[in-house]
């Protein structure tokens, strides 16, 4: 499993079940105790955030990221209180907005993704791909787009691999920050809804991975 550190700045992950708290370092350790994180020179004035979930998705994680301007990322209290409607026991996983509406080139918008482990009775490694399909503009018509520059509005979102317990949940923060850009020749981002398709799958084996659920995100640019 392994962690990342985006533009200068330690990722903290919580993972709850019941009372249970775990907290993953930036240094893939996991811990029960945030203080007891060891941090590299890199991050050595970067304090654990310390973030409590118990068995109510009401109180779950909250993840900041912070980019080098300072901007910060926040789970809001009105996603998570969607979140907590939609993640009801018996559901895998839930975006708690699947459409986000009423964005424009620079906005920032988070959305939570929760992911439940209700297979079998022991362990299992889940994964998050999340990809680009296809935009459209109001009228239905396909627009013209580079993928990856679509694709870059999700990329301050760096997933792992989450080990989670028979009914363990997780809570993951999706960013998402609109371009000005829609190809490589300078066309801007018009009005129109863009697709993305989340895949959640878990590992098998060293070298296989099943689908576990398939969530589709749109999102919403309008003037």
């Amino acid at each position: 499993m392994k962690w990342y550190i985006a533009f200068g700045v330690v990722l903290l992950l919580l993972v709850g079940c019941g009372q249970k708290t775990v907290y993953i370092c930036a240094d893939e350790t996991q811990v029960d105790i945030a203080a007891d994180c060891t941090h590299t020179e890199e991050i050595a004035d970067t304090e654990p955030i310390q973030q409590e979930i118990n068995e109510s998705v009401e109180e779950v994680l909250e993840r900041i990221v912070e980019n080098t301007e300072g901007q910060s990322y926040i789970l809001s209290d009105s996603e998570k209180a969607l979140l907590a409607e939609r993640f009801s026991p018996s559901v895998r996983a839930v975006l708690s907005t699947p459409l986000v509406k009423d964005l424009h080139a620079g906005s920032v918008y988070v959305v939570g993704l929760g992911i439940r482990n209700i297979l079998g009775s022991y362990s299992r490694d889940f994964v998050v791909d999340i990809k680009f399909r296809e935009a459209k503009d109001f009228s239905g018509s396909v627009l013209e787009t580079d993928d990856e520059l679509i694709q870059a509005w999700l990329g301050k979102n760096l997933f792992t691999t989450y080990s989670l317990q028979r009914n363990e949940e997780i809570i993951l923060p999706i960013i998402i920050e609109i371009g000005d850009k829609l190809t490589e020749k300078g066309d801007p981002v018009v009005p129109g809804t863009y697709i993305y398709d989340v895949y959640v799958g878990y590992i098998t084996n060293a070298e296989s991975t099943d689908e576990y659920q398939n969530l589709i995100m749109t999102v919403q640019v309008t003037e």
